[in-house]
Formats: structure tokens, C-alpha cells, sequence
């Protein structure tokens, strides 16, 4: 239960001094906690079209960290999805997503088979990122 009082934690530094706040450490767990509760709770849509995806750089790096390349591929594939780069806020964001319904199927294809491939990876991924925050836990 150590790391649920560490989250509690974590989620009170981030509103009360923000993101840029975060250590290296944090912004890893940050950033895989809201990867797997997106995908687990709604797709892989949902990290993309919620604030999830406003820190996607981070996230990405963070996986390649957890050495959890399969994962990062599949994020890299929803990520071509958008054209030039994927925009850091919501609003930017849903207005491409909401574009794709107009654009016909092949998001939808995309989309759903990114889930199929990403959801059993959701175990294994935070088991890797309990691992991480083992190895890195801070010293008292």
C-alpha cells in the first residue's frame, strides 16, 4: 500500500505545483498510470482524446525507460494518425479524433486493432512500472 499513499502523493504535488514540478521518477509513473488506466477503461481513443496524450513525449520516453517497445509502437501508430505531430492540448486533439468519423473506417480499423494488441500488454506493463518504481524508490 506504500505505492497507493506514493500516488496520493504524487497526484497532490501535481495540482498544487504542477507538471513541470514532477521529478523524473514521477513523470514516468504519471505518465504509464495514465497510459494504462486509458487504455484499460476506454481504449487507447481514450488516452487521446483526454489529457492523457498532453504529456505524449513524456509517456513515450517512459516506455522506451520501462523497455516496453511493443507498447510504444502501437502508441506510435494511433500517434501517425495525426497529421504533423499530435497537439499537446484536448480541444486541438478532439478536433482531429472527431475528424476521423468523417474520414470513414480505416481510423476505426487502426484504432481497434491497437487495442486488441495493447490491452493483455496492460498487465505486464505495470508490472514493469512497480518494478520501476522499486528500483528507483527514493532513500530516506
Amino acid at each position: 500500500m506504500q505505492q497507493d499513499k506514493g500516488w496520493e502523493m504524487l497526484c497532490d504535488k501535481l495540482a498544487s505545483s504542477g507538471y513541470s514540478a514532477l521529478s523524473e521518477r514521477e513523470r514516468v509513473w504519471f505518465n504509464i498510470r495514465a497510459l494504462i488506466d486509458a487504455v484499460e477503461g476506454g481504449g487507447i481513443i481514450s488516452y487521446f482524446y483526454n489529457s492523457g496524450a498532453n504529456t505524449l513525449g513524456d509517456c513515450t520516453a517512459a516506455l522506451e525507460r520501462l523497455g516496453a517497445s511493443d507498447v510504444k509502437r502501437q502508441i506510435d501508430r494511433v500517434s501517425a494518425l495525426f497529421p504533423g505531430s499530435v497537439p499537446t492540448s484536448v480541444a486541438d486533439r478532439n478536433v482531429i479524433v472527431d475528424s476521423w468519423d468523417e474520414a470513414g473506417e480505416a481510423a476505426d480499423k487502426i484504432l481497434e486493432e491497437v487495442d486488441d494488441v495493447l490491452m493483455p500488454m496492460m498487465e505486464d506493463l505495470e508490472e514493469e512500472l512497480a518494478r520501476f518504481l522499486e528500483r528507483s524508490e527514493p532513500r530516506t
